[in-house]
């Protein structure tokens, strides 16, 4: 059929992977999944399984979809040996050790060698992305709002070393940033800082900032906060979350913000420049 639509679909961690095949076949793209890891949710799917040691048969499998776009959806994480493993297929013979950018451009090589592009998740369930502003009916007073401004700051900071998407700050202190466990991790971090009197109740409060890395394409592993980040804040004492405006997909948007508005945690949407 000419001008079909044939989407491959790598379904990665997390709930948006369901939303986002529904939402395409509602859309009228035929879907084909591939899932990083087994999932029973995605069972009726008939996944193809991959193997992160033989890229080529990924490859070989959305050549046979004949899949007219790709796109990445969820958590995607990968150790050291499969990022080598990638690496190599694509035709970087480096020793570098990569991080999750230098895998962003890997993937985006791969999909080179079919002649297909990546789209974002954005572009297939509509009203994902986090707008400027405060996302809620929580306002932040000026000390709050100058705090998240510092912590958006320093997690783009965090982000020109290709270090996580995310990180904690109580006032102008840095008091722990997102690894490879992701953002969950160091959310469960700052409660153990908490239990233990490292982190008290002082004046400062704290602040969950999420940003994308400079220099990061829009259609792959863009951050993400949904309603299990909301609850794992409240349980941190986490007063205040600063995402990327334009770049941060709110995941379960309605049922986050009322749960962040019930748990007196105030969103702000800051938006910086990537000229």
């Amino acid at each position: 059929m000419i001008g079909e639509r044939r989407l491959a679909l790598v379904a990665g961690s997390g709930a948006l992977p369901l939303r986002a095949i529904a939402a395409a076949r509602e859309a009228g793209w035929q879907v084909r999944v591939l899932t990083l890891h087994p999932r029973d949710d995605l069972a009726e799917e008939n996944p193809f399984q991959i193997k992160v040691s033989r890229p080529d048969l990924v490859l070989r499998e959305i050549r046979a979809f004949r899949a007219t776009h790709v796109c990445a959806v969820g958590g995607m994480h990968l150790g050291d040996k499969d990022r080598e493993n990638l690496a190599t297929f694509a035709g970087d013979d480096s020793r570098e050790n990569r991080g999750d950018s230098k895998l962003s451009q890997l993937g985006a090589q791969l999909l080179k060698m079919l002649g297909i592009p990546f789209i974002g998740v954005h572009e297939i369930v509509a009203d994902l992305l986090a707008e400027e502003g405060v996302l809620g009916t929580i306002v932040p007073d000026e000390y709050l709002l100058a705090a998240m401004r510092h912590a958006f700051a320093a997690a783009r900071r965090a982000g020109e070393l290709d270090l996580g998407q995310a990180l904690v700050t109580s006032g102008s202190r840095v008091l722990a940033l997102e690894d490879i466990a992701g953002t969950d991790a160091l959310i469960a971090r700052i409660r153990m800082f908490r239990a233990s009197g490292l982190v008290g109740d002082g004046a400062a409060r704290l602040v969950l900032a999420k940003t994308s890395k400079p220099g990061q394409p829009v259609h792959i592993d863009l951050p993400a906060i949904g309603p299990d980040t909301i609850a794992g804040a409240a349980e941190a004492g986490i007063a205040g979350i600063v995402v990327e405006a334009g770049r941060t997909l709110m995941i379960e948007r309605e049922d986050l913000i009322a749960a962040a508005n019930r748990a007196n945690i105030a969103i702000v949407g800051l938006r910086e420049s990537h000229d």
